[in-house]
């Protein structure tokens, strides 16, 4: 938001007290903010790629970290396998390949995997 204000050529003074009134209104937090985020990406991403959109959002490490220890494994490997079910009958090595990419860990996708063969 500072960037943007700056970028609209705001004094410095004009940006702060925009700020200040945004965060007294509870718009600028970034904690609800990384959590809601995270609610919304877990169902089809994994906490590397959510942590790394977050980033990019300029969302503090610690923050991202917080909202990210509210994901539980259980959880994280329920996503993966509805992520790497829609590939049914695929090669379990292509499926691999995609999760990582969608930022699940090498121990969810392997639990995520061993149960879609346990199911199939």
């Amino acid at each position: 938001m500072r960037r943007k204000l700056q970028q609209r050529r705001c004094t410095p003074e004009q940006v702060e007290e925009t700020l200040g009134r945004l965060r007294d209104l509870g718009y600028l937090d970034d904690l609800a903010f990384a959590r809601a985020l995270v609610a919304r990406r877990s169902r089809s991403r994994g906490p590397a790629l959510i942590a790394q959109e977050l980033g990019a959002k300029g969302i503090p490490r610690a923050l991202v970290q917080e909202a990210l220890s509210t994901l539980g494994r259980d959880e994280q490997v329920a996503s993966a396998t509805v992520v790497g079910g829609r590939e049914r009958g695929g090669d379990p090595q292509r499926t691999a390949a995609r999760l990582q990419r969608r930022g699940f860990s090498r121990e969810v996708i392997r639990e995520a995997l061993d149960g879609q063969l346990d199911q199939g």
